[in-house]
């Protein structure tokens, strides 16, 4: 399969990226590409320019601000399980590069890419000539989702790796147009919304991932279930970070919503608690309350439901082995 043409766009600085994607609406920008040149590839996306920002000098860069730590967006994947910080102090995320794709994903893809990656659907992730045999779906142009028959909602999956793992975290983001910046944190980033994802505005680009310092003794971790140990996107990825001390638990959830989740219900019965086999197994029933998984990949909700509590109970019997 062929590119569609495209207009290839080099800027050397962020207010000169930031004008051309105000210049261009239907312009995107280029990361890694390793979701985005396959989208077009299939025509689910079709963009009329591509801004790379490899020659925009500061975006790959990891630094520690009195134990807060600051990623570029452009960090490729392979380098955040390499660095001996990030792997140190927060293994969870050091976890989720490396389960994302195969190799060559690690070394190419970034961790801004990987957060701004578009939401998947068995009915859009297809190539053109299968999309032909039906009405084109909601993220596509067409009126309804096939998903679930609606006009007003996409309900594509967020599938992402990393971002349950930064929601565990309670990163924030730094987003910058022009000269202007904000700083939201990371569930603000996702809409909700499958056929429009992302919550940026216009000319906006991500610049930074901002984790805070991590709280000495804590555990986390990052599991996933997938069809293929490389290359498969999880069917459902799940993040834990946990302080034993303080018997507090935070954890989040892929590929079971148009967003990535946390599982607040799961985490309020178990704050407070000493892990025992009880405990986890409540837990593990509680663990999808607060997703919505859909019929939009070969895997039925229920199906999914049942492995969010698998994943959950597997990972809470690992650490409480560990402590």
């Amino acid at each position: 399969m062929r590119l569609p043409k495209f207009r290839y766009l080099e800027p050397k600085s962020l207010e000169e990226a930031s004008a051309m994607l105000w210049d261009d609406p239907g312009a995107k920008i280029f990361a890694g590409g390793t979701d985005l040149l396959v989208n077009m590839k299939h025509r689910v996306e079709v963009p009329a320019a591509l801004v790379n920002l490899k020659k925009v000098k500061g975006l790959d860069t990891i630094r520690t601000d009195n134990g807060t730590v600051r990623i570029g967006a452009l960090t490729p994947l392979k380098k955040i399980y390499q660095d001996p910080v990030l792997s140190g102090k927060f293994p969870v995320l050091a976890q989720a590069a490396a389960a994302v794709g195969s190799y060559h994903h690690q070394v190419m893809g970034t961790l801004g890419g990987n957060l701004c990656q578009q939401n998947r659907c068995k009915f859009f992730n297809q190539s053109q000539w299968w999309r032909s045999a039906n009405a084109p779906c909601l993220k596509v142009g067409g009126q309804v989702c096939h998903v679930v028959q609606k006009q007003e909602t996409c309900y594509s999956s967020y599938c992402g790796d990393l971002a349950p793992a930064l929601l565990v975290l309670e990163a924030r983001l730094l987003l910058k147009k022009n000269k202007a910046a904000r700083e939201i944190p990371l569930p603000d980033f996702y809409s909700g919304d499958g056929k429009a994802p992302l919550a940026l505005e216009r000319g906006e680009v991500l610049t930074e991932i901002i984790i805070p310092a991590a709280e000495p003794g804590s555990f986390s971790n990052y599991v996933k279930f997938a069809n293929r140990e490389s290359i498969d996107f999880p069917i459902v990825g799940l993040a834990l970070q946990t302080s034993p001390e303080r018997k507090e638990y935070r954890l989040a959830f892929t590929a079971v919503d148009r967003r990535p989740v946390r599982g607040q219900t799961a985490e309020t019965f178990l704050n407070g608690k000493t892990l025992s086999p009880d405990v986890a197994e409540e837990a593990a029933r509680l663990a999808s309350k607060d997703a919505t998984p859909v019929k939009n990949s070969l895997y039925a909700p229920a199906y999914k439901r049942m492995l969010m509590g698998r994943l959950l109970q597997s990972v809470l019997t690992h650490q409480k082995e560990e402590n």
